[in-house]
This record gives structure tokens, sequence and C-alpha cells, in this order.
């Protein structure tokens, strides 16, 4: 009897400090797990927690874009497009999470769609259902990059924060996050949302269109440009 009785306070007996050692281990492994749920996360989303890459920044609703290279003429109403034919500029700036992206249409060797959109823009949210559609049957070229560059951002008008809005259409795209000054959008003359600019795979300019689209109209806008 002595001996099971021994046995048994033994068992029960667990120090203090083995129990906040286990603690802090817990602790510690969540904290590893969660740093790794969320590093590679490079989505559209606002969250100013967002771990940021080398090279990245802090997440924003704007931020910092660099052009390189002559801007482009606004398109204005005439029948010929000034800005045809010529090198579009470079651009360089950050998704919404503080990823890096750029655009450098003389190297990258690949034709490029920049869909300019603004948040509060009615013509904005009706032509951004068409695009995902668009993406979502296929007809996107293999080749076309194709970059959404949120611009004419603002805080006191509808839909903001523009991370969000783009987000609730299941944006597929990348994404750039233009300036408070709209420096991207001056850098490719946009004067109208949308706006979309179709380079070809040297970096020259094919078409640009201000204004809705009709589903159909997309493609073909697309092809043409790229003479398909």
């Amino acid at each position: 009897m002595a001996q099971n009785k021994k046995k048994k306070n033994s068992s029960a007996s667990i120090s203090p400090k083995v129990i906040v050692i286990a603690v802090a281990a817990v602790v510690a492994v969540a904290a590893i797990i969660a740093i790794f749920a969320t590093g590679g996360d490079n989505s559209t989303s606002s969250d100013t927690t967002a771990v940021t890459v080398p090279g990245g920044v802090a997440p924003a609703e704007y931020q910092k874009v660099t052009s390189e290279g002559d801007g482009l003429e606004p398109l204005g109403k005439d029948a010929t497009d000034p800005a045809m034919g010529k090198v579009a500029p470079n651009l360089s700036g950050y998704s919404f999470n503080g990823f890096p992206i750029s655009v450098k249409p003389a190297t990258d060797g690949s034709p490029t769609l920049l869909v300019f959109l603004a948040h509060w823009c009615p013509h904005c949210n009706a032509e951004m259902p068409r695009l995902v559609r668009w993406y979502e049957s296929g007809q996107v070229p293999e080749d076309l990059r194709v970059v959404g560059v949120a611009t004419a951002s603002r805080k006191d008008q509808a839909n903001w924060p523009p991370s969000e809005w783009m987000q609730s259409f299941d944006w597929p795209f990348e994404v750039m996050a233009d300036t408070e000054t709209n420096d991207a959008g001056v850098a490719y003359g946009v004067d109208g949302y949308p706006f979309m600019v179709v380079l070809d795979k040297d970096g020259k300019v094919a078409a640009r269109h201000s204004g809705e689209m009709d589903e159909s109209e997309i493609p073909n806008f697309i092809n043409k440009a790229l003479g398909r």
C-alpha cells in the first residue's frame, strides 16, 4: 500500500518550470507557422500586417511609382492616337501588399495589356466583371501579360479601399498601385476610365482605348492591335 501511494504522488507532481517551458514552445511553434502561412501571400489584400519580401515595401493603398522614358500624350478625341507606335515608358512600382512589380515594355519581349482602373468609376465597375470573364473564358493570349493599375484612388469616394474593391471581383491578373498623384496614369496619358493600353513585343503602343467595351469587343480590340 505504501508503495502505491508513493508512486501516485510522484506522478502527479509536475515542476512549474517544466510547464512554463512547454507553453513557450507551443507559442513559438504557432508563431513560426503563422509567418510561413502569410509570407507568400501575393493577393490584393490591404492587410497592413502582411509580410513583405526583399525589395518590397510596406502594404498600402498608394505606392511609389517610378517612370523612366518619355511619357505618352493623352489619348484625346482625335481619330488618330498621338502615341501610336511610340515606345511606352518603363514603370516600377508595387502591389497593394508591397511586392515589387515593373513594366519594361522595350525589354520584356512579350506583348502587354495595361488596364487603368478607378474604384469609384461606374464604368470601371461595369468593366471589371467583363475582364474577369474574359480571363475565365480562356481567350487571353498565352503570351500576353496583363497588368491592372489601380489609379486615381480617393479615400472620399465609393468602394474605398481599392485593394478590397479589386479583390471583390476576384481580379486574376497582376496589380500595380498608383501614387496619390496618379504618376503611372500620367506617364501613359490616361484621360478616362477604364483606360486600356496594348503594347507590342517591342514595347510600342499598338492601341489605346478610353471607356467601357462590350465583352465581345475586348478580345477583338486586343487581337486587332496585335495583328492577330
